[in-house]
């Protein structure tokens, strides 16, 4: 059962991305730092922003697997402060629970970690997942990040908390470039 297509969403998927989106929070509420009572009325047109300004050029890539309804998506953002930009975010990762264990969030991370290499300076991208998922952990391991830190108790949800695992994958050590550190002679 693997999607027709995967491709990047532009602003005519911003319903279904909203749509995608209040799924993702109702079967798995614990793997997103959102909640749908945080998105202000306003927020539909800000996704269509979002989505129509997305490109690797801008640093926002967002891809979707559609079947022929979007199943899956990913995004990597990279940040906008010009002492940051050699970092990148991938987040938002989701798979609607009937296209699980088939290899299709492996595939959705192999395409945008492509495209996010294609981010000229690009250096870093990080992650933040919580750490019960063991299957996604797995996951992003097997392409190539690190945990840098466990934050205890990063959501809480009525009295209930979750921790979250803190990733990073560093592109140059991928490469096999040297970088140079604050002190390094």
């Amino acid at each position: 059962m693997q999607p027709r297509i995967i491709r990047p969403l532009d602003e005519r998927d911003t319903q279904a991305f909203l749509g995608l989106k209040q799924i993702g929070l109702s079967t798995d509420p614990d793997a997103f730092v959102a909640a749908l009572e945080d998105d202000p009325p306003s927020y539909p047109d800000a996704v269509r922003e979002r989505l129509s300004n997305a490109a690797v050029e801008t640093g926002d890539v967002i891809l979707g697997a559609f079947d022929p309804a979007l199943v899956g998506i990913v995004s990597v953002t990279r940040e906008d402060r010009t002492k940051r930009r050699h970092k990148a975010s991938l987040h938002g990762m989701y798979v609607v629970p009937t296209y699980r264990g088939k290899g299709l969030g492996k595939e959705l991370l192999h395409r945008v970690l492509a495209l996010a290499r294609a981010m000229r300076g690009l250096e870093e991208i990080q992650l933040v997942v919580a750490s019960h998922n063991t299957q996604v952990v797995t996951l992003y391991e097997g392409f190539g990040f690190e945990l840098m830190w466990t934050e205890r108790r990063a959501l809480k949800m009525g009295g209930r908390y979750v921790d979250a695992h803190h990733m990073a994958l560093d592109l140059l050590k991928a490469r096999g470039e040297v970088r140079a550190t604050a002190g390094a002679v």
